[in-house]
């Protein structure tokens, strides 16, 4: 439908009976109005996003007006709504410059603009460059929505954000786990993800009041902005040193630590004043000043901590503080890799100082030390040369050991010709010269720890650490002021100064993926270690930094099993199957970000191209032991043409035969159970092959002979079908196959260890028992409740997504839930009845420790696995502060204590 436009004024609205109007109707409605490229580009980047379907009506693209001298004006978008009016100019391609169009006609417009002033409309102005150019969108974006809020808030559509990719997984992790009652938790996200929007968003489950708390004043204001656009009607408080404003009648009240801590503040809320209650930068809330406030509130709906990636004592401190309750983590590297930041090129480059010279005091080295070496020509040369060389003169972020390095740095790059700023706690005007340096007024910045967290600068290009750096949280926090995605920006270059200073090789423990030794073949000793860093990063070392490095690893280095477990970590890491969201990252020319947009989900994607994996394969359907076992001893005695799996029966892939194709589809199913397992061979390793012959592997040979007297004493005949005749996988004994293996195992103690240990190499079993200890203090489950629940777990469901498989339906799971309790029960996990199963004890598997790694990032499973059954034995048993809290995350605040629900099987 086109809209015609008269020549005479017209003050209607011909949308404004539409409830609802989509971006092409809009547009396609006023194709005769919004006829130049700079004018759409202003609606589908700027104008809808903000207005939305709803609100989208009441913008008019040449609205009329008359001006004083009675001349017929037409004003590009004009706003008219709850007695407002809003004037919104587009400059086109070609005119309304100086110099473009002649001088009358600019003066004419001048004129226009000033008519509009002066009929009380309100008015901003932009021009196509500013619209296309990456510095300038978020500008153009920010006025446009602060000026509709503030003039005319009603008019700003209900969701001006909504949530991305990531954040959706974060708030479906969040709805999951405050269904099994938390009321508190932990969200940690790298800098740049989008921690501060994600609160807002997860903030809608409550009706009432929502406290968001900071620890320094310069993160408030962004994030107050954040929550204007997903609240933009909401009334919005402050609590801080300086501002009082709405503090008790506001919908959202943001306050600083130090000002509600005050006694008297704090007395003046009631203890569950706040529906929801957000800890911004959670790693500050062991302070005992932030521990006053966390007592003291007790929130209706939930208590959310945010953090970047912390270290290791941060972490503790931080769990011990929300009961171990961890709700969704995602890696610097993960969001790297996903295309969530940019990449960064890291140049480790020599500082010629020797910090011998510099004291230390066990924690830190002196301040006035570091200025007295840190602040001398030779060094201020080198920094300028390489950040020409490196940064090419782009916007740059210096961090510094002190304001008076900070000063100094700026003093001498302003003296080369860059504009330059230092900005610490003791500047003048400091908000002003930050939204310079926001504006690009300066191209570097120079600050100790004020731009360390909270404060972002989407466009910086260049970071420069000019001081050693001693702390993992520090170091990360600083990374990730450059690490924002902004338009054409593809990646960030950090300039790192590296001398002899203390534990200057955690730089590359910090940067890696994971690390291996190199061991010398002729000794055994390891002369090295090798480290790994993201495929799409370049981490450059210069040779003498790379040998002080080097001899810091080999000075603090003892050979340990997590040394010795490198070799098997890294041959998992080679995985032979169709690629995966890390090959894809790792090798692949596009992103994984790029599948996520455009398909919604890698297994849709998966889906689309036909490549997705059966969830039959990864959690069988309509198998039990019986089964397993069975398959277990007719390839294991090689007797399969007497069996139910001789060729015929035996199909992966293409039609089944019309007479069998059931019974073949059933066969698949079963034969896939045990690949999955692991006791068969798999037949996906052999597709190309024109036949596959049943193979039992390494580990089903050793099950098979395990459990042989087991095996020839059961019953393994089938009842017939009506339809297939003979052919039914139905077995007669089917009621009582696991509790005779139960019984064998129990009188066999020695083997059944060794038996769990086969079974758990099953993903899905893995996962099972994993659910049922994550629920901590739960022994009873219902099977209609395990139904319902184990798929919606984050945890599997980020399983299924990775692998691509389906999450299978509320009637899938009714077929593939039962292998598992059953599988449990067997090995004596779990007692099953009727409708309900019982959780009898804790089975320390490695398996259930895999997401528990080192300093260096290898796995630790089986060292872990190994203590926990010593705790479980009543023994003696070794596991570091560090890992308890870690574990603890995973299985609930009692674990390793004399309170755990849970005793040795």
């Amino acid at each position: 439908m086109t809209e015609t436009l008269n020549d005479k004024p017209d003050w209607g609205n011909p949308l404004e009976d539409r409830e609802k109007i989509t971006l092409s109707e809009y547009l396609e409605f006023y194709s005769n109005r919004i006829t130049q490229e700079s004018e759409k580009l202003f609606v589908r980047d700027f104008l809808f996003p903000i207005l939305g379907e709803t609100k989208i009506k009441y913008a008019v693209p040449q609205y009329p007006f008359i001006d004083t001298e009675g001349k017929n004006r037409r004003i590009d978008f004009g706003l008219v709504y709850d007695d407002k009016k809003v004037a919104l100019e587009v400059n086109g391609e070609t005119y309304h410059a100086e110099g473009i169009i002649p001088n009358e006609m600019f003066d004419d417009n001048l004129n226009r603009q000033n008519e509009i002033l002066n009929a009380g409309w309100f008015l901003l102005r932009y021009s196509y460059t500013q619209l296309q150019e990456p510095t300038w969108r978020k500008r153009v974006y920010d006025s446009l929505f602060y000026l509709l809020k503030n003039k005319v808030p009603t008019l700003l559509s209900e969701a001006v954000v909504t949530p991305n990719y990531l954040q959706e997984q974060v708030l479906d992790s969040l709805n999951y786990y405050r269904s099994k009652g938390w009321k508190k938790g932990i969200v940690i996200l790298p800098t740049g993800t989008g921690k501060t929007y994600l609160s807002a968003f997860d903030s809608q489950n409550a009706e009432g009041r929502i406290l968001f708390v900071v620890h320094r004043l310069d993160i408030l204001a962004q994030s107050k902005a954040a929550f204007e656009k997903v609240y933009p009607n909401a009334k919005i408080g402050l609590l801080t040193g300086e501002h009082r404003e709405n503090v008790y009648d506001s919908k959202i009240l943001f306050a600083s630590k130090d000002s509600l801590r005050n006694p008297e503040t704090l007395k003046s809320f009631t203890q569950n004043e706040f529906d929801y209650i957000i800890v911004d930068e959670v790693h500050h809330g062991q302070a005992p000043t932030y521990r006053i406030i966390l007592d003291y509130f007790i929130p209706n709906v939930f208590m959310l901590g945010l953090t970047a990636t912390p270290d290791r004592m941060d972490r503790k401190d931080i769990f011990e503080l929300f009961d171990y309750q961890k709700v969704y983590e995602y890696t610097l590297n993960d969001a790297i890799e996903n295309g969530f930041l940019v990449p960064y090129t890291y140049y480790g480059l020599r500082d010629n100082i020797d910090y011998n010279n510099i004291r230390h005091n066990g924690n830190k080295y002196n301040v006035a030390d570091l200025d007295r070496h840190l602040i001398i020509k030779e060094r201020n040369v080198k920094i300028y040369d390489e950040y020409l060389t490196k940064g090419k003169g782009n916007k740059a972020l210096g961090f510094c050991c002190s304001i008076e390095h900070a000063d100094a740095m700026a003093k001498f790059f302003n003296e080369k010709g860059i504009p330059s700023v230092s900005i610490t706690s003791k500047t003048a005007n400091r908000d002003n010269e930050v939204e310079k340096f926001r504006n690009s007024e300066y191209t570097v910045a120079f600050t100790v720890d004020l731009f360390n967290e909270g404060v972002d600068f989407p466009d910086l290009r260049v970071l420069m650490f000019l001081r050693p750096t001693e702390s993992k949280t520090i170091f990360f926090q600083q990374l990730g002021r450059g690490l924002r995605l902004c338009g054409g920006k593809d990646n960030v270059v950090v300039i790192d100064f590296i001398g002899n200073y203390k534990k200057a090789n955690n730089i590359r423990k910090y940067l890696s993926k994971g690390s291996k030794p190199n061991i010398n073949s002729g000794n055994g000793r390891v002369e090295k270690i090798l480290y790994e860093y993201a495929p799409k990063c370049e981490v450059i070392f210069e040779s003498e930094v790379e040998e002080i490095l080097d001899n810091q690893d080999t000075a603090e280095r003892e050979i340990t099993k997590e040394d010795l477990i490198g070799a098997y970590y890294d041959l998992m890491e080679v995985l032979k199957r169709k690629p995966s969201q890390e090959d894809i990252n790792a090798h692949g020319e596009f992103k994984m970000s790029k599948y996520l947009s455009l398909f919604g989900s890698w297994s849709k994607f998966l889906k689309e191209i036909g490549e997705h994996t059966e969830a039959s394969y990864h959690f069988p359907q309509g198998t039990h032991l019986g089964h397993i076992l069975y398959i277990l001893y007719s390839v294991g005695n090689g007797d399969l043409e007497n069996s139910y799996l001789k060729s015929e029966y035996v199909k992966f892939s293409g039609g089944y035969s019309d007479d069998i194709g059931t019974f073949q589809r059933q066969t698949k199913y079963k034969l896939q159970a045990l690949m999955e397992i692991g006791l068969l061979l798999d037949f996906r390793s052999s597709s190309g092959s024109e036949s596959f012959d049943l193979i039992l592997s390494d580990n089903g040979m050793e099950l098979y002979q395990l459990l042989t007297p087991l095996l020839k004493s059961l019953d393994f005949s089938f009842s017939s079908s009506g339809k297939t005749g003979d052919l039914s996988w139905k077995m007669n004994s089917e009621g009582v196959i696991n509790q005779r293996t139960h019984t064998f195992l129990n009188k066999h103690p020695e083997l059944l260890d060794k038996v769990r240990r086969y079974f758990f190499e099953m993903d899905a079993l893995a996962l099972f028992l994993k659910y049922l200890y994550k629920n901590h203090d739960q022994t009873r489950f219902t099977k209609n409740e395990l139904y319902n629940d184990f798929f919606e777990a984050p945890f599997v469901k980020n399983y299924l997504d990775r692998n691509g498989i389906d999450k299978p339906t509320g009637e899938g799971a009714k077929r593939r839930v039962p292998l598992l309790i059953n599988l449990l029960e067997a090995l004596g996990v779990i007692q099953q009845g009727r409708s309900e199963i019982k959780v009898l004890g804790f089975v320390s598997d490695p398996r259930l420790f895999e997401s528990i790694v080192d300093e260096n990032r290898n796995p630790i499973s089986n060292e872990i696995s190994d203590e926990i059954g010593k705790w479980l034995e009543g023994e003696n048993f070794e596991i570091s502060e560090d890992r308890k809290s870690l574990l603890r995350e995973e299985y609930g605040k009692d674990f390793l204590t004399d309170n755990y629900y849970l005793s040795k099987i």
